[in-house]
Parts: structure tokens; C-alpha cells; sequence
């Protein structure tokens, strides 16, 4: 019975699932201005002068991701992030890899700076 009521409340959570199924309660636009490190990630790519920037997250192996994106970044793997604000160098994912197979889910945020 208690394991029965346990699952009951976790089928009745209130995460936000996209189309595709996948969770997209950790990546946000209100998440870039909240969470410490992504908002210390975004402020690092909003100086002067930095030049063009998108932050998306894709899906990759059922998992979501943070990237942020310019086009004179020669190390793209220290700025894309998991949900803990891990990298996918530190995790051991392959950069090819990784954009070989994600799904682009949504762009938060673009511009130039």
C-alpha cells in the first residue's frame, strides 16, 4: 500500500515535459536569471564585445543539456552543462558525439554582445 501511495504522488508531479517527452524543468528563461551557475555562465558571454551568442538546450540520450553557443569558442565542450551544471568534458561525453545525436528543444535566449 505505501509503495502503491509513493508511486501515486510521482505520477502526479508537476514537471514539465516538451513534446518529445523529454523533462525541461531544469533549463529555463527564468533559470538563466536563478541558478547560480548558469546565471554566472551567461554574465561570462555578456560582455562587450563577445560577439554572437545562443543558449539552447538540446536532448541528448534522454537527458537534457545547456549549451552556450558562439561562434569563436574554440572549447565548446566546457560550455555545454547538464542538469547540475556538470560539462560534457567532465562527464566524458565526445563532443562529436553529442551533436552527432541531440535534438535541439529550445532556444532560450539570443543575441549579441
Amino acid at each position: 500500500m505505501i509503495c502503491f501511495l509513493s508511486t501515486a504522488q510521482m505520477c502526479g508531479s508537476k514537471e514539465e515535459v516538451s513534446p518529445e517527452g523529454v523533462s525541461t524543468t531544469c533549463f529555463s528563461e527564468e533559470s538563466l536569471t536563478t541558478v547560480t551557475w548558469q546565471k554566472d555562465e551567461l554574465a561570462s558571454w555578456q560582455r562587450p564585445k563577445s560577439g554572437p551568442l545562443s543558449v539552447v538546450v538540446y536532448s541528448y540520450r534522454g537527458e537534457n543539456f545547456l549549451a552556450f553557443v558562439n561562434a569563436f569558442d574554440n572549447g565548446p565542450l566546457s560550455h555545454i552543462f547538464d542538469c547540475s551544471g556538470v560539462t560534457l568534458g567532465k562527464r566524458g561525453i565526445n563532443y562529436n558525439e553529442f551533436y552527432n545525436n541531440n535534438k535541439e528543444i529550445k532556444v532560450l535566449l539570443e543575441g549579441t554582445y
